[in-house]
């Protein structure tokens, strides 16, 4: 008796552990703003978005999962969902948002998402994770920033998508600390945002900014200026320990912004055809305006009209340069880069290496193909540092002969083709486009798949399994890679 007790206690706790909260049409609750004040989300639920369309300002505060009973917000199997209202959530933790879609309207223009500390640094918001979901169309310019962290600690932003912001940031965060953001698309804004306001130990890797950034501004900026109400009592500084590894940034206005920024790292980076200043060096800070110890190294700096960085004057320890790589797109001849005020002359690279435009260095950089060519002087030329581990694509490395910029060369990448369903030898994939699921016909079982997004981050690594669920993937661009053969695929 006794152990049919245990056993029936076992599975209720379970089934409390893994209950399931349903919003929509038809369901239990309109929006979670109504579950929430019903008090129907516990931690370890998962909230199911039902097909609709969600409107209205939904806010949230003290709703908390735990270590391992996460809450987990996402929509149920693949309904689509429209997401055009605006939700923040303030002083809660242990909270997890997968595979939402927000887009910005004309009835609600403002800010699409958000999650803060509630006005307080004792209730900072922590374990807050956003993962796979797009934000889109947002074009009032007062609405600051389509996605705010403000006083968040303990985080991770990845996979996401933030697109079309002309008016507005694409992400701000402030206050926030011991975070994660990677594996980001930031494409046509305003401004990719900023991270400041006594912000630290935060790392953005393997994220690709495209037209990033307008006139005057940058595609993000590592520091700031954040008023002396903002900050929390502790910290003495705008930005420390920030890192910036194998991201890729390609046209807008500018490139990346140091403002007032302490030791922040900036490494393994590949910036293409920034339209004025490539890397921008600034006091903003009224309160902590020290800009010192921050390294900038093993970076590709591919110029086209304009070969500049600039800034006001800076302390000789401001930043140091080693081992970067800048070239010209246009020049056969290439002189620069141009530091364009003497105020720079105590931080700029002393050694730079430079090559014009007759030295191929990747394989179609007009076309966003960023792998370095064999024989790129990029190749086993970088510095070797413990960090970043891994480049663009996830992939380690050399501990011995690491390249310079965001992809790490190796001859298997180097060689392989993308081919169309004409010329494909060994499999073939329908359906193409497809929606739920992919199957693969191979003439010999392979040991693996990959599949990679359209700027080639790798989503899957597996067993090779004939049938691949789409569930996933929001609709897009992929390829499918088995060996050496890589097929494109989109998934509506």
């Amino acid at each position: 008796m006794n152990k049919i007790i245990a056993f029936f206690f076992y599975f209720a706790n379970v089934w409390v552990v893994n209950a399931q909260v349903h919003l929509g049409p038809g369901q239990a609750y309109a929006n979670i703003e109504l579950a929430f004040k019903s008090n129907a989300i516990k931690p370890g639920d998962t909230v199911y978005l039902h097909a609709g369309s969600y409107t209205g300002y939904q806010y949230i505060t003290n709703l908390h999962g735990a270590q391992n009973k996460w809450i987990t917000i996402r929509p149920f199997g693949m309904d689509q969902i429209d997401i055009s209202g605006t939700w923040q959530f303030a002083s809660c933790s242990y909270l997890r948002f997968e595979y939402l879609n927000f887009k910005g309207n004309t009835k609600n223009p403002g800010r699409l998402f958000s999650v803060d500390n509630g006005g307080s640094c004792l209730t900072q918001s922590k374990h807050i994770v956003v993962r796979h979901c797009s934000f889109a169309n947002v074009t009032d310019p007062n609405a600051i920033a389509a996605f705010k962290f403000g006083g968040v600690d303990s985080f991770e932003v990845s996979n996401n998508i933030f697109k079309d912001f002309p008016a507005t940031s694409a992400m701000d965060y402030n206050v926030c600390h011991s975070g994660i953001i990677k594996e980001n698309r930031i494409e046509n804004c305003l401004t990719g945002g900023h991270i400041k306001g006594g912000a630290s130990d935060i790392t953005m890797e393997r994220n690709f900014f495209i037209n990033a950034s307008q006139d005057s501004w940058v595609a993000f900026e590592l520091g700031g200026d954040t008023g002396a109400q903002f900050y929390c009592p502790s910290e003495n500084y705008e930005v420390k320990n920030l890192n910036f590894y194998s991201n890729i940034i390609v046209g807008g206005y500018r490139g990346l912004a140091l403002s007032s920024a302490v030791n922040c790292n900036v490494i393994n980076n590949t910036f293409y055809n920034c339209g004025q200043a490539t890397m921008r060096f600034l006091t903003t800070s009224v309160l902590y305006p020290a800009l010192s110890g921050n390294r900038v190294e093993n970076n590709i700096f591919a110029f086209g009209n304009s070969a500049y960085f600039n800034g006001g004057k800076q302390p000789a320890g401001a930043a140091s340069f080693s081992n970067n790589l800048y070239c010209s797109i246009i020049n056969p001849v290439f002189n620069g880069p141009y530091w364009d005020t003497p105020d720079l002359d105590l931080i700029k690279d002393k050694n730079p290496k430079l090559f014009g435009s007759n030295t191929v260095i990747f394989q179609d950089g007009k076309n966003n193909n960023f792998n370095l060519v064999n024989g790129s002087p990029a190749i086993g030329k970088g510095k070797i540092v413990s960090e970043p581990k891994y480049d663009f694509y996830g992939k380690a490395f050399s501990p011995t002969a690491r390249s310079i910029g965001a992809i790490e060369f190796n001859r298997a990448t180097a060689d392989h083709e993308v081919l169309d369903e004409h010329h494909t030898r060994s499999f073939k994939i329908f359906p193409n486009p497809a929606k739920n699921y992919i199957t693969i016909e191979a003439k010999e079982i392979p040991k693996q798949i990959e599949i990679y997004n359209s700027v080639g981050v790798r989503l899957l690594i597996s067993d090779f399994n004939s049938r691949v669920s789409l569930n996933r993937y929001l609709p897009g661009i992929y390829f499918l890679k088995v060996g050496k053969e890589v097929l494109q695929f989109v998934v509506l």
